[in-house]
C-alpha cells in the first residue's frame, strides 16, 4: 500500500506542476480557462490520492483491534498501532488535503475577481510543499504499520472454526459490532462531501452546467454535516459521547459549514 500511495502522490506532484505551469502561462481568457480545468483535475485527483492513507490506517486499525480481540493478544497492539498518530506524518496527513482544497477555493475566488492572485499562488506553493512532505513521511509510517500487522499474525492465532472458542468469539464480536447508526453517520458525512464535489465539477469541469447554483448543493451538505457528526459521536462504539456534548460539537461543525456556505454564495 505504501508503494501505491507513493505512485499516486508522484502523479499528484506531476499534476501540481501541470496546473502551476498552466497558471503561470495564463495571460488571457483561454489561458485562465485552461488553468481552471487543470486545477480542477489536479485538486480532485490529489484529494483522492491523499485520502488513501486515511482509509488504510482506519481499515488496518479495525483489523488490528479485531484480530487482537479474537486471538486474546491484549490491548497493547492497538496502542502500538496508534503510535503513528504522535508523529509528523499524522499532521501532514491532514494538512495536505486541507491545503489542496483551500488552494482550489481561493483560486475560484481569484478567478472570479474577488481576491488578488497572490493568496492563490502562496497556497499553491504551500500545497506543493505539503505534498512532498507527505510523500516523504507517510509511506514509512504505512510500512511500520504493515510490519506490526505481520508481527501480530505471526505471534497470535485466532480460534479455528467449529470449535467452542470460535462460537464464543462470534458471540462476542456480534456484541461489539459497529452500530448501524454509526455506520450511517459515515455515509451521511461522505454524502455531504460528495455534494460539494459534484457542484465543483459541474461549475468548473463542464461547459453546459457552469451556471449551476451552489445553493441547493451547499444547503443539503450543511444540513447533513451536523447530523453525521452527531450520529458519529453518539454511537461511537469505542467512546460514545453524551448527547449534550455530541450535539454541541455537531452544531459547531454545522455553524462552520454554514459560514463557508455563506462565503461561497457571496463569492460565486
Amino acid at each position: 500500500m505504501a508503494t501505491i500511495f507513493q505512485a499516486l502522490m508522484t502523479a499528484s506532484l506531476l499534476l501540481y506542476a501541470w496546473a502551476s505551469w498552466a497558471g503561470i502561462r495564463a495571460d488571457d481568457t483561454a489561458g485562465l480557462a485552461a488553468h481552471e480545468s487543470a486545477g480542477l483535475v489536479t485538486a480532485l485527483i490529489a484529494a483522492l490520492a491523499q485520502s488513501v492513507p486515511f482509509a488504510y490506517f482506519l481499515g488496518t486499525g479495525f483489523w488490528i483491534r479485531a484480530f487482537a480481540r479474537a486471538s486474546r493478544a491484549g490491548p497493547g497492539w492497538d496502542a502500538r498501532h496508534r503510535e503513528w498518530m504522535r508523529g509528523r506524518a499524522y499532521k501532514i496527513l491532514y494538512l495536505s488535503p486541507l491545503l489542496t482544497m483551500a488552494t482550489a477555493l481561493v483560486g475560484m475566488a481569484a478567478g472570479a475577481g474577488h481576491l488578488p492572485g497572490w493568496p492563490h499562488a502562496a497556497l499553491a506553493a504551500a500545497t506543493l510543499a505539503s505534498a512532498v512532505a507527505a510523500l516523504v513521511l507517510v509511506p514509512p509510517a504505512m510500512r511500520r504499520n504493515a510490519a506490526l500487522m505481520d508481527e501480530l499474525a505471526e505471534r497470535h492465532q485466532v480460534p479455528r472454526p467449529a470449535t467452542p472458542a470460535y462460537e464464543q468469539l462470534i458471540a462476542e464480536e456480534e456484541r461489539v459490532a459497529l452500530p448501524p447508526l454509526f455506520q450511517l453517520s459515515r455515509v451521511i458525512l461522505f454524502a455531504a462531501a460528495q455534494l460539494v464535489i459534484v457542484w465543483i465539477y459541474l461549475r468548473f469541469g463542464t461547459e453546459g452546467w457552469r451556471n449551476t447554483p451552489f445553493a441547493p448543493f451547499g444547503a443539503v451538505a450543511v444540513l447533513l454535516l451536523p447530523l453525521g457528526v452527531a450520529l458519529n459521536d453518539l454511537h461511537d462504539p469505542r467512546q460514545p459521547a453524551p448527547p449534550a456534548r455530541a450535539w454541541r460539537r455537531a452544531l459547531a461543525f454545522g455553524g462552520a459549514g454554514a459560514a463557508v456556505f455563506a462565503g461561497v454564495l457571496a463569492l460565486a
